[in-house]
């Protein structure tokens, strides 16, 4: 397996503080795969309400505003922005990651959660929901953890293909930060009308089995990695492997149209509602 780095990771802020948040997650990415950074902000006001030919100059305008206000944290790195009038936050995130060729968007949580979890909100689950690229969500307060190198990277791994996909991007990012990967394949706890457990299913667990050994397999031999199959409800399982991780990356299920985009599925936006560290996900190549 030959994981291709980040080319290009697009950031969303806005005049909030949580945009600190997003700029220390996307700094991270940048870093660890030698990315182009592209910092940019949906404007409330509609382009109508602005008279004839003022409309470049304003926007120009703005771009510099933002310029000047991210730089203190991005200096280091070279940014570029963008800024674009009216409609939603969501929307136009997704239009200059499509257009731009994005392969990464960056938000930061928008709930007032406990500090630390995720919670993305709803302009965070618009932007995750038909995005054409990766997400990565940043928790609340994640900068001030002053984050540095990524350390250690969990994976979902079930075999399927945005399961490949999360880790083939999550193995570039390791590789490149020296990050330890932890592939975690979910055997999954059903249970029965009085609510026990049942026992786990022998061809389920084979998969689940088979689903590690071929992650592994595809891994560079020098990454460092080690695998966990584990018993219970996937997302659960999910959030109790990410304790203490420094991102967590899954695939999106749902999508499998010709055209590349995420869909937000079940486990997915359950685990990205709660997750303990910052969240990556991925749809499917």
């Amino acid at each position: 397996m030959s994981a291709a780095p980040l080319r290009q990771v697009l950031v969303g802020v806005d005049e909030g503080t949580a945009s600190t948040d997003a700029l220390a997650l996307a700094r991270t990415f940048a870093r660890a795969g030698d990315a182009e950074l592209l910092v940019a902000s949906v404007r409330p006001y509609w382009p109508d309400s602005i008279p004839p030919g003022d409309y470049a100059r304003i926007v120009e305008e703005e771009e510099g505003k933002l310029r000047r206000e991210v730089t203190p944290m991005l200096a280091e790195l070279g940014f570029d922005t963008r800024v674009i009038a009216g409609g939603r936050p969501s929307d136009g995130l997704k239009e200059i990651a499509e257009a731009e060729g994005a392969d990464l968007i960056v938000i930061a949580s928008t709930h007032r959660g406990p500090v630390g979890r995720v919670l993305p909100g709803s302009v965070g689950e618009r932007v995750l929901d038909g995005a054409p690229c990766a997400v990565a969500i940043a928790p609340r307060g994640f900068a001030e953890g002053n984050p540095g190198p990524l350390q250690r990277i969990v994976v979902g791994c079930d075999g399927s293909r945005e399961s490949t996909a999360a880790l083939w991007l999550a193995a570039a990012l390791a590789e490149r930060d020296g990050a330890k990967l932890t592939l975690v394949g979910v055997v999954e706890m059903r249970f029965d009308l009085a609510g026990f457990a049942r026992p786990a299913d022998p061809e389920e667990i084979a998969r689940v089995e088979r689903a590690l050994q071929r992650a592994r397999a595809s891994l560079h031999p020098g990454l460092a990695v080690e695998s966990k199959e584990v018993h219970g409800v996937v997302p659960d399982v999910i959030f109790a492997a990410a304790r203490g991780a420094n991102l967590l990356a899954i695939g999106s299920r749902g999508n499998y149209s010709p055209v590349r985009r995420l869909f937000l599925g079940s486990v997915a936006a359950k685990v990205a509602r709660t997750a303990p560290c910052p969240t990556l996900i991925v749809p499917a190549v």
